[in-house]
């Protein structure tokens, strides 16, 4: 196993091409931003061999492992060899159908890991845009960013919901990809969602505790489904064993597809249901 440094997100992109086959197994879907905002903090670690890559980034008290491996065997040995017997929290989240998430599943469960929480996508095709009631909604500003990131520190699991970072938050400003409800200047809810293409992505819906029951949720939500130019798609991901969401996110048309995110962590852990 070679410890490597001084690596670009194009020479990890090329690791992807050198090990790309009908076996390979990979988890690696950071953005370069995101890459070199860990690599400027030096918060990256590199391994490879000749049939894998792998690399260790460090998050909010505990790290991530991803991975690019031509066999799942390369997978096993690292998690022996580099990983077992870690006494920091090191969670790896990986998407799939079920038959291609089946063989990592259970090499991590194998190797000392254990399931933390799961999350299925959900989407629907979208129909005739309605009007939509703008009233106490409001784009993100650079104002109301301590706020925000305050919110996703007290409210949001490390784990599941990727916190986004500073350098992230600034980027839903720059690109419009944040609004917040209030009527008293707190941030009483927010969503954010992105679009590409003809698809339209669900990242973060939020009701502050101290307000629900107020319609809040239902009224952001009406966003998500009407805003953006040629849409065509709605997608997001929700908690698998959240049964109310789900039955609720049906009724509003959408329906599960066979894709999966996976979250497993080295530590005997599991994910609590927000009660918000």
């Amino acid at each position: 196993m070679e410890q490597f440094t001084n690596f670009t997100y194009s020479d990890i992109k090329s690791e992807l091409f050198r090990l790309k086959s009908k076996e390979m197994k990979t988890n690696f879907f950071m953005t370069e931003l995101q890459f070199n905002s860990l690599m400027s903090e030096n918060k990256i670690q590199g391994f490879k061999t000749e049939k894998a890559c792998f690399l260790l980034t460090e998050d909010d008290g505990f790290r991530r492992l991803y991975f690019i491996v031509s066999d799942v065997e390369e997978l096993k040995h690292f998690l022996n060899n580099e990983i077992k017997n870690s006494d920091t929290d090191i969670s790896v989240e990986t998407a799939g159908n079920s038959a291609y998430l089946q063989s990592i599943k259970d090499t991590f469960l194998q190797n000392g890991f254990y399931e933390y929480s799961s999350m299925v996508r959900m989407s629907k095709k979208r129909s005739q845009a309605e009007e939509i009631d703008l009233e106490n909604i409001y784009l993100l500003t650079a104002d109301k960013k301590k706020e925000f990131q305050e919110l996703y520190r007290k409210y949001f699991d490390k784990f599941v919901e990727r916190i986004p970072t500073g350098e992230e938050i600034d980027g839903f400003i720059e690109n419009k990809n944040a609004y917040y409800l209030s009527d008293n200047n707190e941030i009483q809810g927010f969503i954010v969602f992105e679009c590409h293409g003809i698809t339209s992505h669900l990242r973060y819906w939020f009701v502050h505790p101290d307000y629900r029951n107020k319609k809040i949720g239902s009224k952001l939500i009406q966003l998500f489904f009407n805003i953006g130019e040629n849409i065509k798609r709605e997608l997001f991901w929700v908690i698998e064993s959240n049964e109310n969401a789900i039955k609720r996110y049906k009724h509003f048309g959408f329906v599960e597809e066979d894709m999966h995110n996976l979250i497993l962590i080295n530590k005997n852990k599991k994910y609590e249901e927000p009660n918000y």
